[in-house]
């Protein structure tokens, strides 16, 4: 028997699913339980209406994404990874959820409200998983950024690439990790590790 955080899933899913084939204006609830293989009792027994799913549809998309983060850090767990594993789930996000981008074509303004509003719970778990991992970094120790302003620049790129994505993210992601070293963002105990293998 499916429980409520997999039948939540599904719905959300489909909803999303639902979005990119409809649109937010010609959506319909009817349009999400076929898209979600639920039940119309069942869809509203969750939500209330359609208004009530799409305020929930971002907390769903932020807790998703935690969870991801959460569980690359756990696999690759060194402070020196941090900046690029988060970069990592935050570029390659939109190439697991097409529906995603098909509605960022269909539907930008509506996206870019959509943006505006989880922004502020997304930073906030962004900001949770960079912190530790930067805290003894050059750039933060000599005040020449601050933790908002990574995390700021991090979201700004992610959904930067999201309307205008790179061929390969990977390079992206790269890039922006080399630049971050250069930068000063890599923790000092990593910098000075590799700064005696290179000596030595």
């Amino acid at each position: 028997m499916a429980t409520r955080a997999t039948t939540e899933a599904k719905i959300f899913n489909g909803a999303l699913r639902a979005l990119a084939r409809q649109g937010p204006k010609k959506l319909a609830m009817s349009d999400i339980a076929a898209e979600a293989g639920v039940s119309g009792g069942t869809l509203y027994r969750y939500f209330k209406n359609k208004e009530d799913l799409l305020e929930a549809l971002g907390d769903h998309f932020v807790m998703r994404l935690r969870g991801v983060l959460q569980s690359e850090i756990t696999e690759q767990p060194d402070p020196a990874d941090r900046l690029r594993v988060v970069l990592d789930v935050m570029l390659r996000y939109w190439q697991e959820n097409p529906a995603t981008v098909q509605l960022g074509q269909l539907e930008p303004g509506f996206v870019i409200d959509y943006i505006k509003q989880v922004t502020p719970q997304l930073s906030a778990v962004l900001r949770d998983e960079l912190e530790p991992a930067l805290a003894d970094s050059p750039a933060i120790r000599l005040g020449l950024a601050t933790h908002e302003e990574i995390v700021d620049l991090v979201v700004r790129i992610a959904f930067s690439h999201y309307f205008m994505p790179a061929k390969d993210y990977s390079e992206l992601r790269d890039l922006l990790v080399a630049l971050g070293g250069a930068a000063g963002l890599e923790p000092k105990k990593v910098r000075s590790r590799a700064g005696r293998k290179a000596a030595s």
